[in-house]
């Protein structure tokens, strides 16, 4: 028969099976349920921006540059036509008269899409960009390097400057007007760097948003032309039979060839959010003739939805700050103060880390780093240098990076030229001419040697003085020791 703890045991393991594993069994499929939920909106999200014919994508935020969603965004691709954002923006940043009027001559390029102008026929140098931009004209874009660097192998050396300097490393460009070249490739990453710096140009902006351009007559044709967009974001042509047109599109250009595939890098703008999407290696043939501007809209619209913005005017940051200087010289007795820059610039990040620095402003701390990571700065400090930088944190994430620039200046201290030199007779310089000789440097120089040679008399006469003490008892301890000697031999030998 079992024991009565047998028993008990036995009796314990009957509830635990029959009453708690199968709770646990519940508990575990409720915790598994919560979670396949919770990570639908993410899986969601994913297949919202699937675009399984296009190689290449990256979806950046133009106002910090931070990528969004990406797809084979870093490797090497064809750009086509939409190398000529590159073209166009050096025109306008290094042409001084837009309106001026250039002669083309012959030797443009006069292959794929033109804007189908004359040789020897003259154009105003914004004709040529919008011809560029609006009808993507090889012909046009040739011309404008042609005009500004006198060949398409110098300006190439403008656009890959250019590249380098916007933070393109892993662009090359060949040629203006993006004819495929096996040298002359980019990124999409690349291109959306480039996007986010033409639109900070207003002139760019000007001239991608615009649904057609009027070119008034010239030398060779008297009715000029009327250029219209191919964007289908921005402008819907005369044969479409369906409308692409997003309402918050703001640019920028497509491009097509048969390597490089139907692309797109394109901007929109909601809420003071502006996003840059590049859609790189569409297949060709009429199936995916529009697939771009249909795919564009979806990266934008997940992006608006999950990401947000706010002004650092809003937050009302510290801005302004006391900077330490070792060896400042200081008349006023004041000392250095620094300036952030912070006008302008805007935070941007998920809604909720947006609406979570919102409601945590007040806790935003300021972190200031000196320049060469030092404690303190070193005079001399000229008013604008920039002395450092200072990071904003918000719930232990940094939000906001500024530069920090020096208000007044600092003279090293010794360097500092006294307003009333008579008044302080100390300050002297042993290089001066006998003109206002330093006459007092040198009185001090003779008390200084006087005194040192008293020092050392004193010292000397101080040591004779306990020389002839010590002979002097060593002679009277001799002759009080004599007697004693000879009294003590007359004893022994009585």
């Amino acid at each position: 028969m079992a024991s009565n703890a047998v028993i008990r045991r036995r009796a314990a393991v009957f509830l635990y099976e029959r009453n708690v594993l199968p709770l646990k069994r519940v508990i575990s499929a409720m915790l598994i349920f919560i979670t396949v939920i919770g990570l639908m909106p993410a899986a969601l999200a994913e297949a919202a921006l699937e675009a399984p014919t296009t190689k290449h994508i990256c979806l950046m935020d133009a106002n910090t540059g931070a990528v969004l969603y990406e797809k084979d965004a870093r490797s090497k691709a064809y750009p086509a036509s939409t190398t000529k954002i590159m073209t166009t923006i050096l025109a306008l940043e290094l042409c001084d008269d837009l309106e001026e009027k250039v002669n083309v001559g012959s030797n443009f390029d006069k292959r794929g899409s033109l804007m189908k102008f004359s040789n020897n026929e003259e154009l105003r140098i914004i004709d040529l960009i919008y011809g560029t931009m609006m009808v993507s004209g090889n012909d046009a874009a040739s011309a404008l390097a042609i005009h500004i660097s006198g060949s398409q192998d110098e300006f190439s050396k403008l656009m890959n400057a250019k590249a380098a300097e916007i933070g393109m490393n892993d662009t090359h460009f060949v040629k203006a007007n993006g004819l495929h070249d096996d040298n002359h490739y980019s990124t999409a990453y690349d291109m959306a760097l480039l996007g986010r710096y033409v639109m900070q140009n207003q002139k760019f902006r000007e001239i991608v948003s615009a649904q057609y351009w009027d070119v008034p007559p010239t030398n060779k044709d008297s009715d000029g032309y009327h250029l219209e967009n191919a964007n289908r974001l921005i402008h819907k042509g005369e044969k479409d039979t369906q409308s692409y047109l997003y309402q918050y599109a703001t640019g920028i250009k497509t491009g097509d060839t048969d390597q490089a595939g139907r692309c797109i890098v394109a901007s929109a703008r909601k809420d003071g959010v502006e996003l840059i999407c590049v859609l790189f290696g569409d297949p060709q043939g009429d199936k995916y003739r529009y697939t771009r501007f249909e795919n564009a809209p979806k990266f934008f619209n997940w992006g608006f939805e999950n990401y947000s913005s706010v002004s650092v005017s809003e937050l009302n940051l510290q801005s302004s700050f006391s900077v330490p200087v070792e060896n400042g010289a200081f008349e006023d007795g004041g000392g250095l103060t620094a300036t952030a820059d912070v006008s302008g610039k805007i935070i941007a990040g998920t809604r909720d880390f947006v609406s979570g620095v919102i409601s945590s402003k007040d806790t935003i701390t300021a972190n200031v780093t000196y320049r060469d990571g030092a404690a303190a700065l070193t005079a001399p400090i000229a008013a604008g240098d920039e002395v450092g930088t200072v990071t904003y944190t918000c719930n232990g994430a940094a939000i906001l990076t500024a530069t920090l620039t020096a208000d007044n200046s600092v003279d090293e201290i010794g360097n500092m030229i006294s307003a009333n030199p008579s008044e302080s007779p100390l300050i002297f310089d042993p290089g001066a001419s006998d003109t206002g000789s330093p006459w007092l440097f040198w009185v001090l120089i003779a008390v200084a040697i006087l005194a040192i040679f008293m020092i050392i008399r004193i010292i000397i006469l101080r040591s004779n003085r306990r020389r002839r003490r010590r002979r002097r008892g060593a002679a009277a301890r001799s002759r009080t020791a004599a007697p004693i000697r000879s009294r003590s031999r007359s004893r022994r030998f009585r």
